[in-house]
């Protein structure tokens, strides 16, 4: 479980950085989503995140190619490689459309080369959920890959029209599979329990966790269907892995798991996007369009229609994806007539907040929102601290991985726990206790002593344990301390430079 939060940690920095700077290229070349009449957006926003996203995911497969024990997965054969492969292509092939428009036919030729490199080169659909019935035909194997690429492919692409939809369905979608193949694989008896479809979850997880805070409304950056199709191609490419899992008896092995949940659970998994892709294909078709021509009838659509607020129905979005993808893989560890019984009296209870008029005039208003949930100078000195230690802590684990094993890799977590509890806290408290306060030097004197107060109470509180090498323990928190530290100084330098009162008074009530 650490080695593959470890490749997502990297994932997810890659990801951010690489973000910052696609968009500021972006911005130079002029490639930007123009305001169209289906948009929902009023301003123009650099497109290409995919690029982003693709860097982060291709670092870090590379990087989990030579790990330790993740290895395992890219030994003589050359599925994962070819993964990769498809997914380069798509991204291309979304990045060109991202900056000329192509024609929608022209572009579902490009998803279908990149679909048929991972499905003549890669993993392929050998099962059918039908009785654990076999694929054994080579082309119908192809043919059948192909299909599942490409339609998960364009549903993850219907849904991206609100600022953090896709990433965060994607991320949902993700981890509920993430959590359910590590748990079937684990739980096996397994001399060796690697799986690449796990991988390519905590990885798709990673990238979008790390381009989120530069896609949450108000969007800085778009992913644009270079992005989308990404993430598409690897939710269907880890569900064509876990079909060729069938036959193997893994899934008996894992406690009695279903033999068809495989491959029933990347489509729970997402339901509503795949949902969002047979209505707009009906809707279109039936009108005489092409499946492919834009409008503005999505589901998120309808939901700015009923009278929600953008966040509001992104957060919407977010809950009904939740209770989907969690509701629905929970069936593979609680007994399934409980399980129903609760998804019954949730299904209701989710739907009844969607349609009361409560949430859309309370829940998000700005009017109505306390002053703690606006934003301050405390926010970025938390967030880019954050980061930089992340980023301390993910090349201290690969080090330690590679020098000392796993437990190097256990201390370098807990140091990082511990430096960002330290450094973390303090500054939410402030945030909370007094969004408003001037930054002062009284400021600086409370957060520090704050954080020396947390440090010690962890410290007495954790110790040193048994299984960590003391050494690379105080190393990583130190390292990742002094990162915070650093970090959190040089974000109050950049706010503390002379600017206008009035400038500084509005960006503190902002």
């Amino acid at each position: 479980m650490f080695i593959y939060l470890l490749v997502a940690m990297l994932a997810a920095v890659v990801t951010y950085a690489a973000t910052g700077v696609v968009r500021v290229g972006a911005l130079r070349l002029g490639i930007v989503s123009p305001v169209r009449e289906r948009d929902v957006h009023t301003r123009t926003v650099p497109r290409l995140g995919g690029l982003a996203m693709f860097t982060g995911f291709a670092v870090a497969f590379a990087a989990a190619s030579q790990t330790f024990w993740l290895r395992s997965i890219f030994v003589e054969t050359a599925q994962p490689w070819a993964v990769l492969w498809g997914a380069g292509v798509i991204v291309v092939v979304g990045a060109i459309d991202d900056i000329v428009d192509l024609n929608s036919w022209v572009k579902l030729c490009g998803q279908l080369v990149a679909a048929a490199i991972v499905a003549v080169w890669g993993p392929r659909v050998t099962f059918l959920p039908l009785g654990a019935l076999p694929v054994t035909e080579e082309w119908l194997q192809i043919g059948l890959t192909m299909f599942l690429i490409v339609l998960t492919v364009n549903a993850i692409n219907f849904v991206d029209g609100l600022d953090g939809l896709a990433a965060g369905v994607a991320a949902i979608g993700g981890l509920a599979f993430f959590i359910t193949a590590y748990w079937v694989h684990r739980n096996a008896l397994l001399p060796n329990y690697t799986d690449l479809a796990t991988l390519l979850m905590a990885l798709l997880i990673g990238i979008c966790l790390g381009f989120l805070p530069h896609n949450v409304n108000p969007a800085k950056i778009f992913m644009g269907d270079s992005g989308s199709m990404l993430l598409g191609l690897l939710m269907a490419t880890g569900a064509v892995v876990a079909t060729g899992q069938i036959g193997s008896g893994l899934y008996d092995r894992a406690e009695g798991i279903p033999a068809y949940f495989p491959v029933i659970l990347p489509i729970v998994v997402m339901s509503l996007p795949f949902l969002d892709l047979v209505l707009a294909v009906l809707r279109r078709t039936t009108s005489g369009r092409s499946p492919f021509s834009p409008d503005r009838e999505h589901v998120h659509h309808k939901l700015l229609d009923l009278g929600y607020t953008h966040r509001q129905a992104v957060a919407v979005m977010y809950v009904w994806a939740a209770f989907v993808a969690f509701g629905g893989a929970a069936y593979a560890f609680v007994p399934w007539m409980p399980l129903t019984l609760v998804n019954l009296i949730v299904l209701p209870t989710v739907a009844f907040l969607t349609m009361h008029p409560w949430v859309r005039q309370t829940v998000g208003n700005p009017s109505s929102r306390p002053t703690w949930l606006h934003w301050s100078l405390w926010v970025p000195r938390f967030t880019l601290p954050f980061v930089a230690s992340l980023a301390t802590a993910t090349a201290l684990g690969f080090t330690g991985l590679a020098n000392g094993g796993v437990a190097f890799l256990y201390s370098t977590f807990l140091g990082l726990g511990i430096a960002v509890l330290c450094g973390g806290a303090p500054v939410v408290i402030l945030h909370f206790a007094a969004p408003t306060l001037p930054f002062t030097g009284r400021t600086l004197i409370a957060d520090l002593l704050m954080k020396l107060a947390a440090l010690a109470i962890a410290l007495l509180l954790v110790g040193i344990p048994g299984w960590a090498k003391a050494e690379w323990y105080w190393l990583s928190l130190v390292a990742c301390g002094v990162v915070w530290l650093m970090a959190q100084a040089l974000v109050a330098l950049a706010q503390w430079r002379p600017t206008a009162p009035g400038r500084r008074a509005n960006r503190v009530g902002a």
